[in-house]
C-alpha cells in the first residue's frame, strides 16, 4: 500500500493539474453528488418509493451532517476547532480568518478604542501574558507567546508601512508637506554629523525614507487585541565612497488592531441547513409512516355488513 501510494505521488509530482475554469473541474462536484448520492437514492428508491427513500436519505443524510458541522464549529478529541468550511463559494479562502489593520492616534478607527490614545496601557508580549519573569528559552517554547509574537510582527510591518505610506511597489508616498519637512531635517542632521562640506557629496539613498520599529507593545481595548509601537522616521544618504548615512528626522506613534476571525460561520450555517434537512425530513417521514399505518388498520377491519343474519 506504501509502495502504490509513493508511485502515485511520484505520478503527480510535478504535474500541472486542471484550473478551476476547466469543465472538468466544474463538473467533478456535481457528478460526484450524482454517483455517490445518487446511488444511494435509487437503492431506496428501489425498495420504498421515491418519495418515501427521499425522506429516508434527507433523515440520514441530514442528521450526520449536523453532527459533523457541529464537530467542525466547536471541535471534538482529535479535530480542531474550524476544520471543516472555513468559505463559501465564490469567496477567497482568507474571508473570515483574522486580519490586522493599521491606523494612526486620532483618526476615525482611533475612536472605537479606548487605549489607542497613548502608548501608557500597553505593555510587551511576555507582561501581556503575564511571563515578564521567563526565560528567552522558556518563552520560545510556549506556543501563546510564539503565536501572539507573530500577530505583533505583522503588526509591526502594517504600522511602519503606514506611517511610510507604503504603496504596493513598497515606494514611500509621504505627503509634500511631511516629505518636505523630513527632507530638510534630514539634511541638517547630515550636516550636523558629517559637516557641511562632506554633505554637499552625499546623495539620496534607495529608499530614502525609512521606518525603524521600537518596542512591541500590546493590549486589550474593547474586547479587540491592540498594538502599538513608536516608529522612528529615518533618511537615508549615500555618499561618495559608497557608505551610508541614516539620520533620524521624527519619531511617530502608530497603532494597530486585530479583527477577530469567524471561521465558526460557514460551519454554523452548515449545521444550521443540515439540521433544518433532518427535521424536515424526519416530520415528512413521520407522517408518510403515520398514514400507512392508518391505511393498513383500515384494510384490516371487517367490513360492516348491515345485512340481515336470516338472509
Amino acid at each position: 500500500m506504501t509502495s502504490l501510494l509513493t508511485t502515485l505521488l511520484l505520478a503527480t509530482e510535478g504535474a500541472e493539474g486542471l484550473s478551476g475554469d476547466h469543465i472538468a473541474s466544474k463538473l467533478a462536484v456535481p457528478l460526484g453528488i450524482i454517483i455517490f448520492c445518487g446511488s444511494i437514492f435509487a437503492l431506496l428508491w428501489s425498495n420504498y418509493g421515491a418519495k418515501k427513500g427521499a425522506l429516508i436519505y434527507g433523515t440520514a443524510m441530514g442528521g450526520f451532517c449536523f453532527m459533523l458541522g457541529i464537530f467542525w464549529w466547536f471541535g471534538a478529541p482529535g479535530t480542531p476547532v474550524a476544520t471543516g468550511l472555513q468559505n463559501f463559494p465564490g469567496q477567497p479562502a482568507d474571508q473570515y480568518q483574522s486580519s490586522i489593520f493599521a491606523f494612526e492616534p486620532g483618526s476615525e478607527t482611533a475612536t472605537y478604542f479606548d487605549a489607542a490614545n497613548d502608548l501608557s496601557d500597553f505593555a510587551s508580549v511576555a507582561d501581556f501574558l503575564g511571563k515578564g519573569d521567563a526565560s528567552d528559552d522558556d518563552l520560545s517554547s510556549d506556543p501563546r507567546y510564539t503565536s501572539l509574537d507573530g500577530e505583533v510582527a505583522q503588526a509591526e510591518a502594517l504600522m511602519v508601512a503606514l506611517a511610510l505610506r507604503t504603496d504596493d511597489n513598497g515606494d514611500s508616498q509621504l505627503g509634500g508637506d511631511a516629505r518636505g519637512e523630513y527632507q530638510e531635517a534630514g539634511q541638517a542632521g547630515l550636516e550636523e554629523e558629517v559637516g557641511a562640506d562632506a554633505a554637499a557629496d552625499f546623495t539620496r539613498a534607495e529608499p530614502f525614507f525609512s521606518g525603524v520599529p521600537g518596542d512591541r507593545l500590546i493590549t486589550e481595548s474593547n474586547g479587540t487585541l491592540l498594538f502599538g509601537t513608536e516608529v522612528e522616521m529615518e533618511t537615508n544618504w549615500l555618499g561618495p565612497d559608497g557608505e551610508t548615512v541614516t539620520v533620524p528626522v521624527d519619531t511617530v506613534t502608530m497603532f494597530a488592531f486585530k479583527e477577530p476571525s469567524a471561521l465558526w460561520f460557514p460551519s454554523a450555517v452548515w449545521s444550521a441547513i443540515s439540521l433544518l434537512l433532518f427535521v424536515g425530513s424526519l416530520f415528512g417521514l413521520d407522517r408518510m409512516e403515520m398514514r400507512e399505518k392508518r391505511r393498513a388498520q383500515e384494510v384490516q377491519e371487517p367490513e360492516d355488513l348491515a345485512v340481515s343474519i336470516r338472509q
